[in-house]
């Protein structure tokens, strides 16, 4: 569906570079090259959606592509052994984990198995036994052994798979593009909006306008937010530009911090603690001491709580006790590091060449014990214990320049996967319509989840978009005839190019780094209201409010435009955060999920006797919204949608199904 009158009617420049259009109006376009966005594109393709693009800034960027753990975790119902499972079974679980609706609960489990064999079916390898059974372990949040893994890379594998497919296919890949604002039809009189494409910059020079019914961004998680993390280098995030939108965010408060590496970003989760490592503190003149022993009473729980680090890897409030309610529970551990490196000023570090102080394999705490023996690791030293047990996680240091058998790994307790995201429906679609998030930048899941859910989930809402806008979304559009699109279209490109140059010309002291140092400090696991207040207040003692206008130090934005667009959209996600820790607080929200909430920092050694996980709003979600009008950001609960009842009486879901009812 072409108009050579749109060329015509549009600007020729934008930020004083060359603005093209791309004369076809898409059925969808899908921004990012993850597993999530290829699953997604695979499936438009086999419901018979042939018009569409995939738009990427870099294709062998994102997290899917790049990040891992020791054997990655790919969390569905569970298929072997004797305990039974269901897809209602698996929604229960992920609806536990609190401020988690449950329609889109029962979604993610409904299609779990579908798509895990979907996967399987193009390549991915998850290992069956010789009867065919599909075995699993158990994950952290998880009453079964729904995980399943193909190693350290499993999320690598499942991107390389899927790509192959989208390349079977001849989809086509629009690299080096990044996508910086989402244009919608703001004119409706019911007062929603909905999208209309995007503006791109592409290599980062000129800019180009791509027109589309739909849009599926599946972008990743805001990593960009902290000076350190366990992300990779390549993942930055946009979804940044949801949010300038006006899309609601849902729980962006909540996230899944813990122990990862500093030098090559990894998560220090699994075998690398189940190994019972040796931690290591250095002071700033290279004097060392093993740490753990200052934090719990005996050496037998101090293994005890290394150990359960494994597969209780994400820092829980409620896991700073044991299950006995005593002292010394698993996120002891991640207190001690942040208590060296961060109040003490040390260095810390995992050494896996030797074994702690006092450490004895025969006076292992029982679960300990009976783990490292069913997996022939009884070995007399952390490394040598890894390589019987998992000798991949072992390699992919090696392979990144780090010999775990000869040197120290410096770690810190770090933000790993954001459990919020643009709030969506059971189709995934957002509050902007024709919008869809899927993967990281999609906030379905609530406080706590299992490991491995998320990848499960990148899948489902790939399907689950894919299938809506090939069965209804195309087929009931409203798309803008070609006057008011291209009319709509300048208003909005001038409304956001001045919003840039205002940015660009009001020059302050804070940068990109200084904000996510902030973030860090006051926005990660340990949440202070007085060191959150703190970034609320210029030197001078007058409110000024993280949204206002934070851009690089110089001008360089004009040679550089993609570093203005990642601040512009980090300063306003890092609003939308502070916001909703501030809202959660005041309204009386204390320590959950991956965080403690202080009154100061003083309070944390307060806190190694125990904090108890609030459940005060474990049946809310927060939403988090910029409001574009007003230039503003608000915060409110509203309560979860429970587990639907459903309908199970087979030919009156066949009905609905034949007639696409199911769409409504």
């Amino acid at each position: 569906m072409k108009n050579k009158n749109l060329k015509e009617n549009l600007p020729k420049n934008f930020l004083g570079q060359s603005l093209a259009v791309n004369e076809n109006i898409f059925d969808c376009i899908i921004v990012g090259t993850g597993a999530a966005a290829y699953n997604a594109a695979v499936h438009l393709y086999n419901k018979g959606i042939k018009n569409f693009v995939i738009i990427t800034e870099n294709r062998l960027a994102g997290t899917s592509r790049n990040t891992g753990s020791d054997k990655q975790t790919y969390y569905k119902t569970a298929v072997s052994g004797t305990e039974g499972d269901s897809p209602r079974a698996m929604a229960e679980t992920l609806f536990m984990g609190a401020s988690m609706d449950g329609d889109i609960a029962l979604c993610e489990a409904s299609h779990s198995l579908e798509e895990f064999f979907h996967l399987v079916s193009i390549g991915v390898d998850f290992p069956h036994n010789a009867y065919g059974e599909y075995t699993g372990y158990k994950t952290d949040h998880d009453p079964l052994q729904r995980a399943s893994s193909v190693g350290p890379y499993t999320s690598k594998k499942m991107t390389e798979c899927l790509e192959n497919e989208v390349n079977l296919r001849s989809i086509k890949i629009i690299d080096k593009t990044r996508a910086v604002k989402i244009l919608t039809n703001r004119e409706e009189d019911n007062g929603e909006f909905r999208s209309i494409g995007l503006l791109c910059l592409k290599k980062n020079k000129n800019y180009e306008i791509y027109f589309s019914k739909n849009i599926i961004f599946a972008a990743g998680g805001p990593s960009g937010l902290y000076a350190s993390t366990v992300y990779p280098h390549s993942q930055f995030g946009s979804s940044g530009i949801t949010a300038r939108e006006g899309a609601k965010f849902a729980n962006i408060t909540e996230w899944q911090y813990g122990i990862g590496s500093v030098k090559f970003r990894w998560n220090l989760s699994g075998s690398y603690q189940q190994v019972i490592p040796r931690y290591v503190a250095i002071n700033s003149e290279g004097m060392e001491k093993e740490f753990l022993d200052e934090y719990f009473t005996s050496t037998k729980d101090r293994d005890r709580a290394v150990f359960l680090k494994g597969y209780q890897w994400p820092f829980d409030p409620g896991k700073i006790i044991t299950e006995d309610k005593l002292p010394g529970g698993s996120s002891t551990v991640d207190l001690a590091i942040y208590i060296e490196k961060h109040i003490r000023g040390n260095r810390v570090y995992l050494d896996f060449t030797r074994n702690a102080h006092n450490f004895s394999i025969t006076d292992l705490d029982e679960t300990a014990a009976e783990y490292l023996k069913n997996s022939n690791a009884l070995s007399n030293s952390p490394i040598e214990r890894l390589l019987a047990m998992n000798r991949p996680s072992y390699e992919l240091y090696k392979t990144n320049g780090i010999d775990l058998a000869e040197e120290y790994l410096e770690i810190d307790v770090l933000p790993q996967h954001h459990n919020g995201g643009a709030e969506v429906n059971i189709w995934w679609e957002t509050s902007i319509r024709h919008l869809f998030a899927i993967g990281e930048c999609a906030g379905t899941h609530g406080v706590h989840r299992p490991g491995g859910s998320a990848l499960n989930s990148g899948q489902v809402g790939g399907l689950r978009a894919a299938s809506y806008i090939a069965a209804y979304s195309i087929k009931n559009d409203d798309y803008l005839k070609h006057d008011d699109l291209y009319r709509i279209t300048k208003s909005e490109l001038a409304e956001f190019e001045n919003i840039c140059l205002s940015y660009m010309g009001n020059a302050q002291e804070k940068s990109l780094s200084i904000l996510q140092e902030i973030n860090s400090q006051c926005a990660a696991f340990i949440r202070s209201s007085k060191e959150l207040e703190k970034t609320r207040l210029s030197p001078n003692g007058k409110e000024t409010v993280i949204t206002d206008p934070l851009p690089v130090q110089n001008t360089a934005a004009f040679t550089n435009p993609a570093a203005i667009f990642k601040c512009m959209e980090m300063q306003l996600l890092s609003g939308l955060l502070h916001n909703g820790i501030k809202f959660y607080m005041e309204s009386g929200g204390k320590s959950r999920g991956s965080y403690l909430v202080l009154d100061s920092l003083n309070e944390i050694n307060n806190c190694l006797k125990g904090t108890e996980t609030d459940i005060k709003f474990k049946d809310k979600v927060l939403i988090t919204q910029y409001i574009p009008e007003k230039n503003k950001i608000t915060s409110c609960f509203r309560q979860v949608r429970p587990i639907p009842a459903g309908k199970d009486w087979f030919e009156e879901v066949w009905a609905d199904f034949r007639e696409g009812k199911i769409f409504n």
